[in-house]
């Protein structure tokens, strides 16, 4: 019997089941991502890319939303990102004041982004939409959470806080 009724729920939900594609920037989004969204619109998951730098090998992941009122309106969403890529620098040595030479300094980096936040999508017409969103973000690597990723030097710090923020447009079939 509880085979049969789990049947019917997964059947029930996907009647209910749409794709959507988005466009844009932000935590949840990504520049780029296709999701799908379920249980009468009100949960939805999907894959991202969310940042594309020549420092990135791979910047992208999956975020999963809880909508309050359908795809109009506010969800609350968190999204998971592995970044993965290589800084690369220079390190000037003076000797006695004097310039002595240059050391190229190369760093890579494998952190995985969790963003955890609030959004706003409004459907202009029945397929076609506009996001905002704002989240708060943490960083898991080199043993511990982190609060900020330095892009310059490809470290995680906790010198300040960051609160992604995303605009974009989405297309809902």
């Amino acid at each position: 019997m509880r085979k049969l009724v789990f049947l019917l729920s997964v059947l029930a939900s996907l009647s209910f089941a749409g794709i959507e594609a988005s466009l844009g920037f932000g935590p949840y989004h990504g520049i780029v991502g296709v999701g799908y969204t379920m249980m009468d619109d009100h949960f939805s998951a999907n894959i991202h890319l969310s940042n594309f730098s020549t420092d990135y090998d791979f910047f992208g992941g999956m975020g999963v939303a809880y909508r309050f009122s359908g795809l109009s309106g506010a969800y609350v969403f968190h999204s998971s990102d592995w970044m993965t890529g290589e800084v690369e620098g220079f390190r000037i040595r003076l000797e006695d004041g004097e310039f002595a030479d240059v050391e190229e300094t190369c760093r890579r980096f494998d952190y995985w982004r969790l963003v955890f936040g609030l959004g706003f999508q409004y459907l202009i017409t029945k397929h076609l939409g506009a996001y905002v969103e704002v989240g708060f973000q943490f960083l898991a690597g080199d043993g511990g959470y982190y609060t900020n990723f330095d892009e310059l030097y490809g470290r995680l710090d906790n010198d300040k806080l960051v609160f992604p923020v995303g605009l974009g447009i989405v297309a809902d079939f």
